[in-house]
């Protein structure tokens, strides 16, 4: 028997960007928060909550996403094509006052490392960038209820596959498998471990099927 929907979906808004940001961060413990807080060598959940607040606002990411709403509140985001950190004058004086000068000037290192090992997107498929519940939500099925929302807009844009990078020790990737996506590819780095715990990033595809 088909489950009722919990939640509904709508464009995001500009003035819910903070709103997204905070989606997307999530809580220590959410895997690819951890990652990013050993990656840049911060402890503090609440600095790393002001700088991606500022970056999501200087990316304007609210024009890619969508808000998932259960009984009116915003318990998830989705963002689908491409997530952008602007550099912003903003989000460079942040940096500079929660980290310093020192910190700050060794964030490209640490940023090359990350991107050695994420794969290339995949050309023509449908990405999804970014897929958050809310912590106090999570264990709802709102994950899932999300990833059909996905694919609906995939199939809708007229796309033939969808795809999403995350990391190797992200426990969501069971999620992903469980919806149709199968690891096409899989980058890692013994730095990128031995800073971050993960070994590096999978690329993930779902192939769609014609509804016809």
């Amino acid at each position: 028997m088909d489950v009722a929907p919990q939640l509904t979906f709508r464009p995001a808004r500009p003035d819910e960007s903070d709103l997204l940001a905070d989606l997307v961060l999530g809580d220590a413990e959410q895997e690819s928060t951890r990652v990013a807080m050993r990656q840049y060598a911060l402890t503090d959940l609440e600095t790393v909550r002001k700088l991606v607040r500022v970056a999501w606002r200087g990316g304007g990411n609210w024009r890619t996403s969508v808000l998932a709403l259960h009984e009116g509140e915003g318990v998830g985001v989705l963002q689908t094509g491409h997530s952008s950190f602007g550099v912003s004058r903003e989000l460079i004086i942040t940096v500079l006052r929660t980290l310093g000068v020192r910190r700050a000037l060794g964030l490209p290192g640490r940023m090359r490392l990350r991107a050695a090992v994420s794969p290339a997107r995949r050309p023509g498929s449908f990405y999804v960038s970014e897929l958050h519940v809310a912590p106090g939500m999570r264990g709802r099925g709102f994950g899932h209820e999300m990833l059909v929302e996905a694919e609906r807009m995939a199939r809708q844009a007229g796309y033939r596959s969808m795809a999403l990078h995350t990391y190797t020790t992200n426990p969501a990737q069971r999620l992903y498998t469980r919806f149709g996506f199968v690891i096409i590819e899989r980058r890692t780095s013994e730095a990128f471990e031995r800073l971050t715990g993960a070994a590096g990033q999978v690329l993930m595809v779902k192939e769609l099927e014609s509804s016809v």
